[in-house]
């Protein structure tokens, strides 16, 4: 990758937006580049490494494996996404594990790089406390999510998660494209695909859903957000 290439790729990273010009272009050139075949591990859950990641094409899952090889499926990042800044910050061992969906190519610095950036750019500091503190409340609305609601609700909340991180609007129909599978909606909220796909069916058979080629359709978001909200008695 050229030099302009590897800048024009960091300017897209949404946390490295406001650095200045100059601090940017060093980065580029600072930063250890690599790219990665679909279902390379990129982390470990447990390593102890240290590096921070910055995504700058692909796809790549934030995932844990149980002894017995249940998947527990935090989320998916995309272009632009930071990762692996919580090890780089406390140095303990990696809270997660990270594996490439998709050919995925990514910009990393050593965890000394990362402190020296953040101590001499306030304004980057900032924006990784904000990321962290909207990652903390991400998880602790899960959290509450597990402890209170049954599982049909929590399908509910998890295709609205999708549907703001990864959904594009046709009008009033939000639309999941490629649609997740069963499995990954099971093990994002730890249940089991035959759950989800009664469920889908179910939404399906109200007008909630609707599958169109390998897409699945939202066509009234705002009635699945009732749902949910009762559901948690709000």
């Amino acid at each position: 990758m050229q030099e302009t290439d590897r800048l024009a790729a960091l300017k897209r990273v949404a946390i490295l937006e406001q650095l200045p010009a100059p601090r940017l272009s060093h980065l580029a050139a600072t930063c250890r580049w690599r790219s990665y075949n679909a279902g390379q591990q990129i982390v470990n859950y447990q390593e102890r490494s240290t590096d921070v990641f910055f995504l700058t094409a692909g796809k790549v899952r934030v995932v844990v494996y149980s002894a017995e090889g249940k998947a527990v499926l935090f989320t998916d990042l995309g272009p632009g996404a930071m990762f692996g800044e919580i090890a780089a910050i406390d140095k303990a061992a990696r809270s997660a594990g990270i594996e490439a969906l998709n050919m995925s190519t990514v910009a990393s610095l050593t965890a000394d790089q990362f402190d020296s950036l953040l101590l001499n750019e306030p304004v980057l500091a900032l924006a990784v406390l904000r990321h962290v503190a909207a990652e903390l409340r991400r998880l602790s609305e899960r959290v509450l999510e597990f402890s209170t609601l049954m599982v049909q609700n929590r399908i509910h909340a998890e295709l609205l998660r999708l549907a703001a991180d990864v959904g594009r609007r046709e009008g009033r129909v939000v639309v999941l494209s490629p649609a997740p599978s069963l499995s990954d909606i099971a093990n994002r909220i730890s249940t089991h695909r035959e759950a989800v796909s009664r469920e889908l069916s179910r939404l399906a058979s109200i007008g909630l859903l609707r599958r169109d080629g390998g897409d699945l359709c939202m066509p009234n978001v705002e009635r699945l957000e009732r749902l949910v909200r009762e559901a948690k008695g709000e």
